[in-house]
């Protein structure tokens, strides 16, 4: 292990109790399950917003209300973990402060580069629509990257923060500590609902990123840079193109000919993981030769 990672890792030292590990991530399930959707549930009922109980997101108001169960996530998880390990948030999050923002810009920036020039992986124009308007669509976009933001902290202090310490803690393998949190983020954005081809390899995709992310918090010592990454990435999906009706609310643009239709998403997401697993071979070769020089 290189040092800023022996030192991101430092708060969650002493906990060896694999059973207060369990009991924190389980009663973090069941509430935020509970408020989430009982939060949705009373949303839908007060606001007349049908789609919701059919977990369907697809005008402003509608994301908004999704993004803000993870509100709901990151207080009930911060809760738990000052119970049960008396640590808070910047335990999980790891430090300098200063480096820690730093490397949240520059991952936003070189992700935001990177996801600007494969432009052309996606379909060609004539099969991407207009969702929102431009003035309309810049009117609600500064509420709903605030409310992102706290999605993707909450995900990345659960998954590299919070897992990859305690399995680091654990077992010092390496890769031990890096796939299984990457195993559980894919297996959580599960979905079966266009079948189990397509769901199993958008979980494959998703444990890609997630490894990528992982590889970079073990190099950074911090969740800045993982924070950025996954900025960048939910930010193209949800605010610029979407390629799902379920979560569309919020994007420039459309891509309808892939609503309910399995076979042009499987072989979109069979793309997706071949060129993720390529490139994230590339850095990993790249960071990797010049840690040893």
């Amino acid at each position: 292990m290189n040092k800023k990672f022996i030192q991101f890792i430092e708060p969650a030292q002493n906990e060896y109790r694999w059973w207060i590990v369990s009991l924190t991530l389980v009663l973090w399930a069941l509430f935020y399950m509970l408020l989430s959707s009982f939060f949705i549930l009373i949303m839908s009922k007060s606001l007349n917003l049908d789609n919701l109980s059919k977990g369907l997101f697809t005008t402003p108001l509608e994301v908004y209300i999704l993004l803000s169960t993870f509100l709901i996530w990151l207080a009930v998880f911060l809760f738990c973990v000052k119970l049960f390990h008396k640590r808070g948030l910047n335990s999980l999050i790891g430090g300098p402060k200063l480096t820690f923002l730093k490397n949240f810009f520059y991952a936003i920036i070189l992700a935001g580069i990177f996801l600007v020039s494969t432009q052309s992986f996606i379909p060609n124009n004539d099969e991407i629509i207009e969702n929102l308007n431009f003035s309309r669509w810049l009117t609600v976009l500064p509420l709903g990257i605030f409310l992102m933001f706290f999605q993707v902290t909450a995900e990345e202090l659960l998954f590299r923060g919070y897992l990859q310490q305690q399995f680091a803690v654990w077992i010092k393998s390496r890769w031990f500590f890096m796939v299984m949190p990457s195993l559980i983020f894919g297996l959580m954005h599960y979905d079966g609902s266009m079948g189990v081809n397509v769901g199993l390899t958008l979980v494959a995709v998703t444990a890609i990123l997630g490894l990528f992310l992982a590889d970079l918090t073990y190099r950074t010592g911090n969740l800045g840079a993982a924070i950025g990454v996954h900025f960048a990435n939910n930010f193209s999906a949800m605010f610029l193109v979407s390629y799902q009706e379920q979560i569309s609310g919020l994007s420039r643009y459309i891509a309808p000919d892939f609503f309910n239709t399995p076979e042009m998403f499987y072989q979109a997401a069979q793309s997706m993981l071949i060129t993720s697993t390529i490139i994230f071979l590339i850095y990993f070769i790249i960071m990797e030769w010049r840690a040893r020089r």
